[in-house]
């Protein structure tokens, strides 16, 4: 990709047209790239510090956080052309699309006016009452239950804590960190009711019991992740970290993991996204230019 500049930020996909859709925030566009190919098929340009992405099956559309102009930019799935331009508040950030709901979530804001907004896709309107984090920080990522109406939020804003939201309007309840600082990254094994954060002061992985809001484990990692994915089929968990390396946790039960290795990437790769377009499940990570070596999408193939 020797046409992107900068960093990456969050991915998502499409997975009826096997493509992968990569928020190039240095590069204030959205690349689409096919993933049978190999091949930037589109860039979306113009956005303006896209953090995150999400495309919308069904309604075949695009939704892009922007941090620099506050705004949430809706594309159509099959021409990329803009649709509407929202202007939602401080930092947007990260996106999830709940299907239960067919609604799109967005987390945003900062200084006391952190929350989560909600999109109906099918009018492009920003609907119904946001719901707020307990101190106002800012939402770095979150998961949604889909059997439940809870919503798992990292706020490192409020103290270090994940904060519990309920979409039914119940008290946000908050689950401390025990001294671990800046979680960022966040990955839900709803089945099995685990909830896997990442820190960076110190780099750590914590395991959370969602029934009890319990820590059931901790394991040292390498720094900087904003990315962690669960692989439900090998029960493993890949946690991408700016260091520039890939930390593979195997599960052992339920409360106890152990570190299988640490693949070395590139500093600064700390993005990505796990997805299935092939019956072994593919990691890609988007891994930034140095020097004279280009930015690029890294490709990892989950083995047994």
């Amino acid at each position: 990709m020797p046409g992107v500049a900068g960093r990456f930020d969050h991915f998502t996909d499409d997975a009826k047209r096997e493509e992968l859709i990569v928020s190039a925030n240095g590069n204030d566009s959205a690349e689409i790239i096919n993933m049978f190919t190999r091949r930037v098929v589109h860039s979306i340009k113009g956005l303006d510090e896209p953090q995150d992405v999400v495309y919308v099956p069904g309604f075949d559309k695009i939704f892009v956080a922007n941090a620099g102009d506050r705004s949430v930019k809706i594309f159509d799935g099959k021409t990329n052309a803009l649709r509407r331009t929202i202007d939602l508040g401080d930092d947007p950030d990260d996106i999830r699309w709940d299907e239960p709901s067919k609604r799109v979530f967005v987390g945003y804001g900062k200084d006391g006016t952190g929350a989560i907004a909600m999109f109906d896709p099918a009018t492009d309107a920003h609907v119904g009452n946001d719901l707020k984090t307990a101190g106002g920080g800012h939402p770095e990522s979150f998961q949604l239950e889909k059997k439940g109406s809870r919503i798992f939020v990292n706020v490192p804003d409020d103290g270090n804590v994940v904060e519990v939201l309920d979409r039914k309007g119940g008290p946000v309840t908050k689950w401390q960190l025990n001294g671990a600082k800046k979680n960022n990254a966040m990955a839900l094994n709803e089945a099995d009711h685990r909830l896997y954060i990442s820190s960076r002061i110190p780099p750590l992985l914590i395991v959370f019991d969602t029934e009890t809001g319990k820590e059931v484990a901790r394991l040292p990692a390498a720094a900087d992740c904003d990315d962690i994915f669960f692989d439900a089929e090998r029960k493993r968990i890949y946690y991408i970290a700016g260091q520039g390396f890939i930390c593979v946790y195997q599960e052992n039960d339920l409360d106890h993991y152990e570190l299988m290795g640490k693949i070395p990437t590139r500093v600064g790769a700390r993005t990505g996204f796990f997805n299935i377009f092939y019956s072994e499940g593919n990691l890609s990570v988007g891994v930034p230019p140095e020097g004279n070596e280009p930015a690029e999408i890294w490709t990892y193939e989950a083995v047994d």
